[in-house]
């Protein structure tokens, strides 16, 4: 019986050994397998998160070309490749709007793919008129814009932008940075009922993107009859204006590309350097103390564009002057650097008639009298264009005596003033691009009216602040299927 006892107890024993065995042989095949899993998934997140970088790399590459060449960017679809990776790129234009791009970027890695969509606004800081401020743009701190104006074309603001009376924003697109439209009466109108305007408003905190005078959000009126849009959008990019240069170095521009000038030593001195053959001479630094540094503004010496002044220069150097049968002409070549500040015109009824494709990089404030507006009838281009570029202030004061229409100017150009430019009589028009911290339009009753010219970005006057890129703003980041 003992022996029959002890045979079956080794023979459980064996089973529950056999068992343990076989447990255990599982649970190691198990403890294997998971553990490849493991590893083909860590490899396929490292390889997924290696696809999404490959794709970001390949979005970044067409917006660098954006910002580069702009609506020329060639080729518009490219494959890069990354980290041993590659991402392939297909950039499209908007027809209807052709400042808008959207770039997708289809990144791979080993057997991972990701895919990126981002839609971007694409222009030349010089085909829009701009006022904004912190340390990203030009001044700092408060509204971009004073006062009310009408304007056609790209607008960028920072800040609230008030309309009253008739003034009307259209063409667009329209983008306001932190900041509301406020349409102050029912004659205020955003866009046109055949031409709707593409908005893309980012209010401050709990602010309506479109409001009336009591902050009411217009487009929550059912009756509402003054706003026409084709695209709303709360999101707005975060614009860079490009600085300007070293005092300095606009001098050592304008000095390198001048010569011995037809001038008057007792009012313009510095020291002449030879010319370029290629580029038109004259005398091109208007400095009386040989000084760089900047000092008060009160205590700069201000030149004057006027009838005190005898004629000096001609067509052919850097920068001339001549009032000979009553009107007065202002020429103006390549880069001219002014150490003091400039004033243009006697009064605000004159007229002053600029030709030359010339920038004046003024080291003061720049005021302007009366009409400046290009020879070739009053439009600009190519062969008649001027540049205005101040890290100060520009003032025009000009009696206005037209239309209000694009074809019939006060002022045609292209300005740029670190501070403000004022616009200080009623119904002044212009033409161009104006960049500024401020815009100021609040000194008359009736509005102002700005008109882009979509034509500028191709013939700028050289040593303009962003004139070489263009700009290249995200308006959404998002990742596609």
């Amino acid at each position: 019986m003992r022996d029959s006892l002890f045979k079956d107890e080794k023979g459980i024993a064996m089973v529950v050994v056999l068992g343990v065995m076989l447990i255990l042989t599982t649970l190691a095949f198990a403890a294997v397998a998971i553990s490849e899993n493991e590893l083909v998934s860590s490899s396929h997140d490292r390889d997924s998160t290696e696809a999404l970088h490959i794709a970001e790399a390949g979005v970044q590459k067409a917006l660098w070309q954006l910002e580069q060449f702009g609506n020329s960017m060639n080729p518009k679809t490219f494959t890069i490749t990354v980290n041993g990776g590659t991402a392939e790129v297909n950039a499209v234009q908007d027809m209807g709007q052709n400042w808008y791009w959207t770039v997708e970027s289809t990144g791979t890695y080993g057997n991972a793919h990701r895919k990126i969509k981002v839609t971007v606004f694409n222009f030349s800081m010089w085909n829009m008129n701009i006022a904004t401020g912190s340390n990203k743009s030009l001044a700092s701190g408060g509204n971009g814009i004073l006062g009310t104006a009408s304007v056609d074309g790209p607008f960028y603001v920072r800040g609230n932008v008030e309309l009253s009376g008739n003034s009307a924003i259209t063409g667009g697109p329209l983008f306001i940075k932190t900041g509301s439209l406020v349409l102050l009466n029912n004659s205020a109108t955003l866009g046109l009922p055949g031409s709707p305007i593409s908005a893309y408003i980012e209010p401050s905190g709990n602010n309506g993107d479109i409001v009336d005078k009591d902050g009411l959000r217009i487009l929550d009126n059912p009756n509402q009859s003054q706003v026409f849009l084709s695209q709303l959008s709360n999101q707005c990019p975060d614009i860079e204006v490009p600085p300007m240069d070293s005092m300095e170095s606009y001098r050592n521009i304008a000095k390198s590309e001048s010569s011995v000038p037809p001038l008057p030593s007792t009012y313009y001195r510095d020291t002449y350097v030879s010319v370029d053959p290629n580029i038109s001479g004259g005398y091109k630094v208007l400095d009386d103390d040989g000084s760089v540094a900047m000092g008060d503004v009160d205590l700069r010496h201000t030149y004057h564009l006027d009838s005190s002044v005898s004629n000096f220069g001609s067509s052919t150097c850097g920068i001339g002057w001549d009032t000979s049968g009553g009107s007065k002409k202002l020429h103006v070549m390549g880069t001219v650097y002014v150490d003091g500040n400039l004033v243009i015109g006697d009064s605000k009824n004159d007229t002053v008639v600029y030709d030359g494709r010339g920038t004046l990089i003024v080291n003061g404030n720049i005021t302007i009298r009366g009409k400046l507006i290009p020879a070739s009838a009053g439009v600009m281009d190519s062969a008649h264009v001027l540049g205005l570029v101040t890290n100060e202030e520009i003032t025009a004061d000009v009696q206005h005596c037209g239309g209000t229409g694009r074809d019939n100017p006060d002022i045609a150009g292209a300005l740029f003033a670190a501070k403000k430019v004022s616009l200080v009589q009623n119904n002044t028009t212009f033409v161009g691009s104006m960049i500024a911290g401020t815009l100021n339009f609040a000194y008359g009753t009736n509005n102002c009216h700005l008109y882009t010219d979509d034509s500028l970005p191709s013939f700028l006057p050289p040593s303009l602040p962003g004139s070489t890129k263009f700009m290249a703003m995200t308006a959404s980041w998002r990742e596609a299927k």
